[in-house]
């Protein structure tokens, strides 16, 4: 199986895969990713409807951005499961926009996501860290962004509060947050917004409840903002995922 980085949206308690020609289960966790490596990883059953992404880097794309990093002793790695990155959030998300036949995901721009991942997936390997002029906010201040964005998602969050939880500059955040991820802090808070919105509506949830939890007061541009994200409204997402 060709290289590849895949995530998945919705979480998994029981998968059965077939790695080596062995069968084994794990669990898939929400918005976390990985990297198909040497082993071939085939996918059997799973404890419910999945919603996944898979982008196989062209291998000279990939081969440039090892070459980059320094990290020919990472080209040939093992499966990577779990993986909770921006980068590679951001990446499946417009992948999935676009796939969906929502906001057109045009080549450079494909290109410029994959390799961010990629690159942000080889450091966590191992591979040396790019300087802070091409990579951004480290991994670490990232992660903590993140949790601080999750755990926040029914209040008024502010550049001001996320740059403070980063422990960066309040003039260089939004700069150096964007250079990592891919998306402005904007345009990932959103997001993250209406994924969780999705889960809501998945285990039933109304969609004035789902609104109010991610901090909408109105149900028009809740609407508007996740019809935007799923290529479909939040009535026609709940119609078709729910039992």
């Amino acid at each position: 199986m060709p290289f590849a980085l895949d995530f998945a949206f919705r979480p998994h308690e029981r998968t059965v895969v077939e790695r080596n020609g062995q069968i084994e289960e794990r669990p898939i966790e929400a918005l976390t990713g990985g990297a198909v490596g040497t082993e071939p990883v085939q996918f059997l059953e799973t404890d419910g409807s999945s919603e996944f992404v898979e982008v196989r880097p062209a291998p000279d794309l990939r081969a440039e951005v090892i070459e980059d990093l320094c990290a020919d002793a990472l080209a040939e790695h093992g499966r990577v499961w779990n993986r909770a990155d921006p980068a590679l959030f951001a990446l499946a998300l417009r992948v999935r926009a676009d796939a969906l036949g929502g906001h057109p995901l045009d080549n450079l721009e494909l290109e410029y996501l994959t390799r961010n991942a990629l690159a942000r997936s080889l450091e966590a390997l191992g591979a040396q860290p790019r300087p802070k002029a091409l990579r951004g906010i480290d991994a670490r201040r990232l992660d903590r962004v993140t949790e601080f964005v999750d755990a926040h998602l029914d209040r008024d969050l502010r550049l001001a509060a996320l740059a403070d939880v980063a422990a960066v500059s309040r003039h260089h955040f939004a700069r150096m947050f964007t250079l990592a991820v891919g998306l402005t802090p904007h345009a990932f808070v959103t997001a993250r917004r209406m994924e969780r919105a999705a889960e809501a509506l998945r285990a039933g949830t109304s969609i004035e409840q789902a609104a109010t939890l991610v901090g909408y007061a109105s149900s028009h541009t809740f609407r508007a903002t996740f019809t935007a994200q799923f290529a479909r409204s939040p009535s026609r997402y709940a119609q078709m995922v729910r039992p």
